[in-house]
């Protein structure tokens, strides 16, 4: 017998965003708008729109935490036994009947295809970012991760990461990634606090996207991983 399972993938949606050019993008049947940062503003994207202020959140967080509210929020609130997170402009390319080659295969996550960085991931945080920020990091792994920190130094010296805070994950999974995740971003920003640039102060959400592809390749004897293509609407 055919097992029924529920799946939604949530669009991170803000306020701010631009209208994509041209025709735009239509939503696929199994996506939904979440309209993150929420708690910032009282506007709406359009009446009805699940927002991330809702249940157990951290939507006020959302100018350093950026999509992450929207991953935080579906970590406590999204019922459905297969979950995800996207954004307004990208989006996973996936086929119609993506669910279906998730359970037969059993698999326990998509992320987008990794993007390859030079000289190394550690160092191309460090040029693009705030380096005392990644050291801060490492040094809080070192302390409170010890049994991770040569596994992650090794992963961080090389130069592959699936950008944009995005996947499709059995709710469980995205569970035990958030339990993991959440915890170091929150001590990070409790050391390092607020930066007047309006774009370094989004680091919480740069540094995910490393930690995020990490905890997956350190963990890829216990989970299926599969990788997707992601398109990008200007």
């Amino acid at each position: 017998m055919k097992e029924n399972k529920t799946a939604r993938i949530y669009v991170a949606s803000s306020i701010y965003d631009k209208a994509i050019k041209g025709k735009g993008y239509n939503l696929m049947k199994d996506e939904t708008v979440l309209q993150v940062g929420s708690a910032l503003t009282d506007k709406r994207i359009y009446s009805g729109v699940m927002t991330d202020d809702t249940g157990e959140n951290i939507s006020e967080k959302n100018q350093q935490y950026c999509e992450l509210t929207g991953l935080y929020w579906i970590w406590k609130n999204a019922k459905e036994d297969y979950v995800g997170l996207v954004q307004y402009r990208r989006h996973f390319l996936l086929p119609e009947n993506w669910l279906e080659r998730m359970m037969a295969n059993d698999i326990d996550v998509i992320l987008p295809v990794p993007l390859y960085v030079v000289p190394c991931l550690s160092k191309n945080y460090r040029e693009r970012h705030v380096a005392s920020d990644w050291d801060f990091l490492m040094e809080y792994i070192q302390k409170n991760l010890s049994t991770e920190y040569d596994m992650a130094t090794e992963f961080f010296n090389g130069g592959l990461y699936s950008p944009c805070n995005m996947l499709i994950a059995k709710k469980r999974v995205l569970d035990e990634l958030c339990s993991w995740l959440f915890p170091i971003l929150d001590a990070v920003t409790m050391h390092i606090g607020k930066k007047e640039d309006k774009y370094q102060n989004r680091y919480p959400g740069f540094i995910s996207e490393r930690l995020m592809t990490y905890f997956f390749e350190g963990r890829k004897h216990r989970y299926n991983i599969v990788y997707a293509n992601k398109s990008f609407w200007s």
